[in-house]
């Protein structure tokens, strides 16, 4: 072989490899424990690392993130690098049983701390955002003091007033419910109905002080009475605890036991409790704040949300006067409820990828 021919080949087999190594994805799996105040914040971290940074927070309060990674990580994780938060007292986060940690101002601070970890140990300048249910309000109360921290957010079925979130469900679970008192033929189904509204009532008039108990009894046991579901169009999508334990394969993916699994309930009854007996989170309205967004934002929203109020989202697009039209969008998900992961995860992430690619460029 000549000189000619050697050098020629030597180059082929430089860019061959170059190509192969370009063209394989690079991909991280990293769990982290964030030290904070009084406690440690799980964090699991995958995807690319050389793509935008996404950090997803989870609703509840005293959700956890660990389902995420199965609904929306294979739309997701090929195109960023998703970093899934387990809040204060959540999933596999510390235990937290000192209520007075339980706030949205120590929350704040948290996310923060997390926020800044992440940057420095991926070397980003900016993250991006998503929040679901209460995590939709955490990301917008994140946003009003961190703005400069933050690339895109994405609000998915979230909330940012609570008195109209409140009223929401029970003036329709009040109109409902005459509804059925008048057309029923059962004598004794209307006494029922009748205590129902006469509850709704009086709920509507309180203050929400300690709503706990009753947002419970909204949320969970009036409905199938009125012949719905608060959080599910296709009540056929609902994962249940003993869905989830029996599936190996998703355990396996979340990194849990079964019995580790067990004890979430009783760590997010903690959390939800101390949240939801507070009256300023039962009444919290940032809606005329959201003036001061300057980050680009989605806001999604299933078409049958009657968790936080079908026209919820709507609200929160009209708010964000701070923002042209070419920096926010609103898209309703049409034949779905308060959980579009569940119900329709491709078309919640394909909306979510192409939205954040297009301010991450």
């Amino acid at each position: 072989m000549n000189r000619f021919k050697f050098l020629f080949l030597l180059r082929t087999i430089a860019l061959l490899l170059v190509f192969f190594s370009c063209s394989k994805t690079k991909t991280t799996d990293d769990e982290l424990l964030v030290n904070v105040p009084q406690s440690a914040l799980y964090v699991r971290v995958r995807g690319n690392p050389e793509k935008p940074l996404l950090v997803n927070l989870h609703g509840g309060p005293g959700g956890y993130s660990g389902i995420d990674i199965k609904l929306m990580g294979p739309g997701l994780e090929d195109k960023f690098l998703v970093a899934y938060l387990d809040q204060r007292g959540c999933g596999k986060s510390w235990n937290c049983s000192d209520t007075s940690l339980l706030t949205v101002e120590q929350y704040l601070e948290d996310l923060d701390v997390v926020i800044d970890t992440l940057r420095s140990r991926y070397r980003k300048d900016k993250v991006n955002l998503m929040g679901t249910s209460w995590g939709g309000m955490y990301g917008f109360l994140y946003l009003l003091n961190q703005q400069d921290k933050v690339q895109a957010y994405a609000c998915i079925d979230g909330k940012v007033n609570s008195r109209y979130q409140n009223h929401s469900l029970i003036n329709f679970e009040l109109k409902r419910a005459k509804e059925l008192l008048l057309s029923s033929n059962s004598e004794e189904q209307k006494p029922e109905l009748k205590l129902i509204m006469a509850e709704l009532e009086r709920i509507k008039n309180s203050n929400f002080s300690r709503f706990h108990t009753d947002v419970n009894w909204m949320k969970h046991e009036v409905p199938p009475k009125l012949g719905f579901n608060a959080y599910f169009a296709d009540t056929s999508r609902i994962i249940s605890y003993q869905d989830v334990v029996e599936d190996t394969a998703l355990m396996r993916l979340m990194n849990y036991s079964e019995e580790e699994y067990a004890r979430l309930a009783e760590k997010a009854e903690i959390v939800n409790a101390a949240f939801r007996n507070t009256p300023s989170y039962n009444t919290m309205n940032i809606e005329p704040e959201l003036k001061q967004i300057k980050t680009p934002t989605i806001v999604v929203q299933g078409e049958f949300d009657y968790v936080v109020g079908t026209g919820h989202a709507a609200l929160i697009y009209n708010a964000l006067t701070g923002l042209p039209n070419n920096k926010k969008e609103l898209h309703i998900i049409p034949g779905v409820g308060h959980c579009p992961a569940i119900e329709s995860p491709q078309k919640l992430t394909g909306i979510l990828a192409v939205f954040f690619e297009k301010h991450n460029l």
